[in-house]
């Protein structure tokens, strides 16, 4: 029996609709504002440091929810693919809607979840408990999702971005830099701090990840996949070999630079080499991506 691909879709939509379901049945109950962010203290307990109205959480969270959603759905749309582009989808697709799936529901349920302890319907988990048992469980299930997306993507690749070894380290990076969330959570309880940790540690992936990028042949899945790189090969071996450069060099950079930073400037640092690095690569491929176009008018 064929799947229904578009039954599965509206299911994600209504759960991205829960919560507006869930505010209208308990808005009689609720209060005026309800927790929006939390920090977790050295004691390792949950703190809420800034609230929201309940409609207000609602609609940002929302925005949030939706973003991601066309984000991870744009890129598997048919008609915007090429023939090799869509053969290469298709191995990720499984992978991409898991990942969407728990995206989804993580983002709708906060809402839900904060609504539902503020009208007293269930009661708020505190404590250092709740902060290790939520962190092993994010922990395994992202490290467990990451672990059959890397190598079941290499396996069923007919041309291998990368060969085995330098695949195997960004794998590997990509389980380490993924994992600082969880483990801060874990930690926190100690009195360990990762909050300066866990930017430098992005950024000295950043530069391994620039370091080994020349390398990648083109593929669907792993690289800088911009529209232009995914049409020509030409402009995907160019922007490589220059975007390689610029995010090694941007991540040692930034590496260099944290520790003259305060801890409050190093995110913004963080998140500037991140975005610098990416509009630097992006623009580059469109540039090589018209210079190629226009020289070879039939292309």
């Amino acid at each position: 029996m064929k799947e229904n691909k578009w039954l599965k879709e509206i299911l994600l939509i209504l759960a991205m609709a829960m919560p507006f379901l869930v505010y209208v049945l308990l808005r009689a109950d609720l209060p005026a504002t309800i927790p929006s962010h939390y920090s977790i203290s050295r004691e390792g307990k949950w703190v809420v440091d800034s609230y929201m109205e309940p409609l207000g959480l609602v609609l940002a969270l929302f925005a949030s929810t939706v973003f991601t959603y066309l984000c991870m759905s744009i890129p598997l749309i048919p008609f915007l693919l090429n023939e090799k582009s869509r053969k290469e989808a298709g191995r990720i697709t499984p992978f991409l809607y898991g990942f969407k799936v728990v995206t989804v529901v993580f983002l709708s349920g906060i809402p839900v979840y904060e609504m539902l302890v503020a009208s007293g319907k269930i009661p708020a988990g505190k404590g250092v408990l709740w902060g290790y048992i939520s962190g092993i469980i994010v922990l395994v299930l992202l490290n467990v999702f990451l672990y059959r997306l890397f190598s079941s993507l290499y396996k069923s690749s007919e041309e291998k971005p990368l060969s085995r070894k330098p695949y195997v380290i960004i794998w590997a990076g990509t389980h380490l830099v993924l994992s600082i969330g969880p483990v801060c959570i874990m930690l926190a309880g100690g009195g360990f701090n990762m909050a300066r940790l866990t930017p430098q540690l992005i950024l000295v992936f950043l530069a391994v990840c620039g370091n080994l990028m020349y390398n990648v042949r083109p593929n669907y899945f792993f690289g800088i996949r911009t529209p232009w790189t995914l049409k020509n090969e030409t402009v995907w071996r160019k922007t490589h070999r220059v975007g390689g450069v610029v995010l090694f060099m941007a991540g040692t950079l930034g590496f260099m630079l944290s520790w003259l930073v305060s801890q409050e400037q190093l995110h913004y640092l963080m998140l500037s080499v991140i975005l610098a690095s990416s509009l630097i690569t992006c623009g580059y491929s469109y540039y090589i991506y018209k210079k190629i176009i226009q020289q070879t008018p039939d292309l």
